[in-house]
C-alpha cells in the first residue's frame, strides 16, 4: 500500500505539492533525511539530535524545548507518510524513506549529498559539487575522504555510516579537523574485529578536534574491540557542543566540566568515564550507566542540578553512598522528565542500603523502576505507601537479586508489570491481591519460592522460568493450591530445564 502510494505520487507529480505544503522548517528537516542511504532504518532520537545540531529547529520562547519541537516535526512527517514505520518484530522504533522519494530528492539535489559506495569503501568514482553542505558516505574510505572531501570547505555535515577502521585513520581524523572548520556534525564509526583474549586496539582522538569551533554533534562510535583515548583538550571543544557519542568501546576518562551546553552523552563503556558533570545543567540524556565512585567528580551529588534529564537513567555503585542525606543530594524527585530508573547496589550494610534507597525517591511521573542487588533491611516508605512522595503512575517494577519484599507495593496502584529475577525470596507478598491493575507477573530463577498467594483478578499473563521444579510442576497440577491461584489467568508460561509449557485459555 505504501509502495503504490508513493509511486503514484511520483508519477502524478503530486510530490512537490505535498512537500511544499509542509511548514518550511519541517520541510528542511525532511530534505536533510535524503543524505541517508536507501533502505536505512532511521530512528527518531538520532534525527532529532542531527536536526538540532544543524539549527533547523526554531523555538518561539526560551522555555520551549527543542527536542519536543523536533519530535513534533518527526511525528508530522510520519503522519503524512513521508517517514514509514519499519515492520519488524525484532527492531521496533525504526522508520524508512521510500526509494521513490529519494529518487526525487536526487533530481532536485540541493545542498545534501550521499555517496553509496560498497562495503569495503570502493566502487564510487563520481564528483561532488563544491557547494555541498551535508554529506554522508555509506562506507569508510580514507582515500576518498582525503582526495575528494577535504576540499569541501563549506561542509557542515560529514557522516560515515559504517565501516572498518584502517591504518591512517587517526591521520584522516586530524586532516578533517584541520581542513573542514565549519563542521557542525562529525560522525565516524570504528568497527574492528575482535577475537577471544585479544586486547582492544587503541585509537587516539587528535587534539586538533578542538579546531572545529562550530561542532555541535561528535560521534566517534566504536565497538568493544577499540579503546578510545580522548585528549584532555576535549574539554576545550566549543561550548556549542550538544552531543557526544562514543559507542560501545572502552573509553579513557573524559573531563567535560566546561561543555555547559552538552545535552546528550552516549557511551557503552562498562565504566562511567565522564567526570564532573554537575555543571552540565543542559544535559538531557545519559545513555550509559552513571557510575558512582569513591573519587572526586563521581559522587552521587553530581546529579543534583541535572533536572533536565529525561527518558532513562541508570545509576550504579550505590554501595559507595553512605547515608540517606547523601542520597538526597541527587534530588531525583526533581527530575520530572525521567520515565525509567535503574538502581544498582553492591555489597554494603543492609541498614545503610535501606537508608540510601529511602533517599533516592524518584519523580512522580516515573513509569519504570528496576532495583538490582538491593539487600536492604526494608523497603522505602515511598514504595510501600507510607508517604506522599514517589511515583504515582508506575507501570513496571522489577527486582533483580533483591532481598525479600514483605508487603506488595501498594503505593503503585497503576502497576501493570511485576518482574522478579534471581531473588532469594521464599514467598511473594501476601497482599498481592491489592495490586488491582497488575496485568503481568514474571518470576525467573527464584529457587526458594514454593507457593503463591492469592493473585489479583486483573492478571492476564503469568510466567515462571527456571524456578524450583516442584513449584513449577504444582502450577500445572489440577486443583493444586498453586494451580488454583493462577487458574483465572488467560496466558500462563512455565519453562524449566526439561520443557516449556504454554497454557492459554
Amino acid at each position: 500500500k505504501y509502495d503504490s502510494f508513493w509511486r503514484n505520487m511520483a508519477n502524478l507529480d503530486m510530490f512537490n505539492e505535498t512537500i511544499h505544503s509542509l511548514d518550511p522548517d519541517i520541510k528542511r528537516c525532511f530534505e536533510y533525511c535524503s543524505i541517508f542511504p536507501r533502505g536505512s532504518k532511521l530512528r527518531m532520537v538520532e534525527l532529532v539530535h542531527l536536526w538540532i545540531a544543524q539549527g533547523f529547529i526554531k523555538i518561539s520562547c526560551a522555555t520551549e524545548d527543542m527536542e519536543e519541537v523536533a519530535e513534533g516535526y518527526f511525528q508530522e512527517l510520519v503522519s503524512r507518510s513521508f517517514l514509514q514505520p519499519e515492520e519488524s518484530s525484532y527492531d521496533t522504533g525504526c522508520f524508512t524513506i521510500h526509494d521513490a522519494l529519494l529518487d526525487l530528492f536526487d533530481k532536485v539535489s540541493g545542498d545534501c549529498f550521499r555517496i553509496e559506495n560498497d562495503f569495503r569503501g570502493g566502487g564510487w568514482e563520481g564528483d561532488i559539487r563544491r557547494d555541498i553542505q551535508h554529506l554522508l558516505i555509506r562506507c569508510y574510505d580514507g582515500k576518498l575522504i582525503t582526495e575528494k572531501i577535504l576540499g569541501l570547505e563549506n561542509l557542515l555535515t560529514l557522516i560515515v555510516y559504517n565501516g572498518y577502521a584502517a591504518t591512517g585513520e587517526e591521520r584522516v581524523i586530524e586532516s578533517i579537523c584541520k581542513r573542514l572548520p565549519k563542521l557542525r556534525v562529525l560522525a565516524i564509526p570504528f568497527i574492528l574485529e575482535r577475537y577471544p583474549g585479544m586486547e582492544p586496539n587503541e585509537l587516539s582522538v587528535p587534539g586538533s578536534i578542538t579546531q572545529l569551533k562550530h561542532l555541535r554533534y561528535l560521534a566517534l562510535r566504536t565497538n568493544g574491540a577499540c579503546m578510545l583515548t580522548i585528549p584532555r583538550a576535549l574539554n576545550k571543544l566549543p561550548r556549542v557542543i550538544q552531543v557526544l557519542d562514543f559507542g560501545d568501546g572502552k573509553l579513557d576518562e573524559v573531563n567535560c566540566v566546561d561543555l555547559i551546553n552538552l545535552r546528550h552523552i552516549n557511551s557503552g563503556s562498562s565504566e562511567f568515564q565522564f567526570r564532573n558533570i554537575s555543571r552540565l545543567t543542559s544535559l538531557q540524556t545519559i545513555a550509559c550507566a552513571f557510575g558512582i565512585r569513591d573519587a572526586p567528580g563521581y559522587e552521587v551529588k553530581q546529579l543534583r542540578d541535572l533536572n533536565k534529564l529525561r527518558g532513562s537513567l541508570e545509576i550504579n555503585g550505590l554501595e559507595i553512598v553512605k547515608s540517606k542525606e547523601e542520597a538526597l543530594e541527587s534530588k531525583l524527585a526533581a527530575k520530572e522528565r525521567l520515565s525509567e530508573l535503574k538502581l544498582q547496589f553492591g555489597h554494603s550494610s543492609p541498614e545503610v542500603q535501606a537508608e540510601v534507597l529511602e533517599g533516592l525517591c524518584p519523580p512522580v511521573g516515573l513509569q519504570t523502576l528496576e532495583l538490582h542487588s538491593y539487600d536492604g533491611s526494608r523497603y522505602p516508605d515511598w514504595m510501600v505507601g507510607k508517604q506522599d512522595g514517589g511515583p504515582k503512575d508506575l507501570q513496571t517494577l522489577s527486582f533483580w537479586c533483591c532481598s525479600q519484599l514483605e508487603h506488595a507495593p501498594e503505593a503503585f496502584p497503576h502497576l501493570r508489570v511485576l518482574n522478579l529475577a534471581y531473588c532469594n525470596w521464599d514467598a511473594l507478598p501476601g497482599n498481592m491481591v491489592h495490586l488491582t491493575s497488575l496485568k503481568k507477573l514474571k518470576i525467573e530463577w527464584c529457587s526458594e519460592i514454593r507457593s503463591l498467594p492469592t493473585l489479583p483478578q486483573s492478571l492476564e499473563e503469568f510466567c515462571v522460568e527456571w524456578c524450583n521444579d516442584g513449584f513449577m510442576k504444582s502450577c500445572q497440577i489440577f486443583r493444586h493450591p498453586n494451580w488454583q491461584k493462577i487458574e483465572h489467568i488467560p496466558r500462563k508460561t512455565i519453562e524449566g530445564l526439561a520443557r516449556k509449557t504454554i497454557i492459554s485459555l
